[in-house]
């Protein structure tokens, strides 16, 4: 959204600069507030020194000059495209069963909040037992999820993230039970709309993360609608500074490399881009350097390197201790590369799966 205002005293310049910001607007659509302010009063509450005055999103763009229809078209239109490469993180949706990974990533995600200056809803989805014998499954059902609402604001109250012996008031933290199925409910949430970031443990317990592993973390990543943030146990958030993205492009990820470029600029991380070379490859393929074009379109200034290796996991792992990787970022097209992460005969040994969180951005 963004924020017209003109300033001026009903005189003929600033009826004029009004009519041209109205033909801009005609001209170059966007999503705007306009607002007038003629009231002597208010005017003075502005630096400026004459009117009429045309201040963008509160900042002042000119004074004492009526700009053309081209002029002002020529601004909303640079203002339109910062809009466009502005990450948007302000709803974090974060799905618990109560075991110490959902604890993880919950505490991990408070403080991505805190940095981020985003919200978070915490929810449990679970599914009773029905005993089909029993006719009465409405009250027990009720003083289940009644339960189950308890252990939840218990969960929130015991795990609020601590600053000088204070609770972080400036994070907003919702918590809402469900019924249903874990991964489907996940998938629902996300696509609702209503969030721009999932963050969840990597290993569960007892609960619905731990029986449904590797169902949850592949229906989940391939089918949301928002990135999913996997937070493996034990990792606590430090701010982004060196991003790894795995050179792996495929038709139809250009809007994905936009996004991963808004993601790296808004926490001014370095981006690294690499390629796992086998023993029959002398260098970079087609795939890594158009993918570096792309990125380069986008204005994003990106690492490239390669890593020999007869196992793409392994090169990737070797290459963020090295560099000291804070995250890892895959795309959900990368179903097969992706899985192999999660494959229980790996995660002991790998680094990206113990240590770092991995970030898997949807294809649309």
């Amino acid at each position: 959204m963004i924020n017209l205002q003109i300033l001026g005293i009903g005189c003929r310049r600033s009826k004029a600069l009004k009519d041209n910001v109205l033909e801009a607007l005609k001209r170059y659509p966007l999503n705007v507030t306009l607002e007038e302010i003629t009231e002597v009063d208010e005017l003075m509450k502005f630096d400026i020194s004459s009117t009429p005055a045309l201040l963008i999103n509160g900042k002042v763009v000119v004074e004492n000059d009526v700009l053309s229809v081209e002029e002002i078209r020529e601004l909303l239109e640079r203002c339109g495209a910062r809009e466009q490469n502005t990450l948007r993180l302000k709803n974090i949706l974060v799905p618990t069963d109560f075991s110490e990974s959902s604890k993880c990533a919950f505490i991990y995600a408070q403080a991505l909040a805190a940095e981020v200056e985003a919200s978070i809803k915490v929810v449990h989805m679970y599914q009773p037992e029905f005993d089909e014998g029993n006719p009465f499954v409405d009250e027990p059902l009720a003083t289940f999820e009644r339960s189950r609402r308890e252990s939840l604001r218990e969960f929130v109250e015991e795990n609020a993230p601590l600053d000088g012996g204070h609770v972080l008031a400036a994070v907003r933290i919702d918590q809402e039970v469900v019924l249903g199925f874990p991964s489907e409910a996940i998938v629902e949430l996300s696509r609702s709309g209503k969030f721009d970031l999932v963050v969840m443990g990597t290993t569960g317990e007892a609960g619905f993360l731990g029986r449904v592993l590797r169902q949850v973390s592949t229906q989940v990543s391939q089918q949301a609608k928002c990135p999913v943030l996997f937070v493996p146990r034990g990792v606590t958030h430090r701010s982004y500074r060196n991003v790894l993205f795995a050179a792996k492009y495929q038709p139809g990820e250009d809007a994905i490399l936009r996004w991963i470029t808004k993601w790296t600029v808004f926490f001014s991380a370095n981006l690294h881009l690499v390629h796992v070379l086998d023993s029959r490859e002398n260098g970079f393929n087609r795939e890594t350097i158009e993918i570096e074009r792309l990125f380069q379109r986008n204005g994003q200034r990106v690492e490239v390197a390669s890593v020999k290796n007869e196992s793409v996991v392994e090169g990737l792992n070797q290459y963020a201790r090295e560099k000291k990787i804070d995250l890892v970022v895959l795309t959900a097209l990368q179903r097969r590369f992706y899985e192999r992460f999660f494959h229980r005969s790996v995660t002991k040994r790998l680094l990206i799966n113990s240590k770092l969180p991995l970030l898997v951005v949807p294809t649309s």
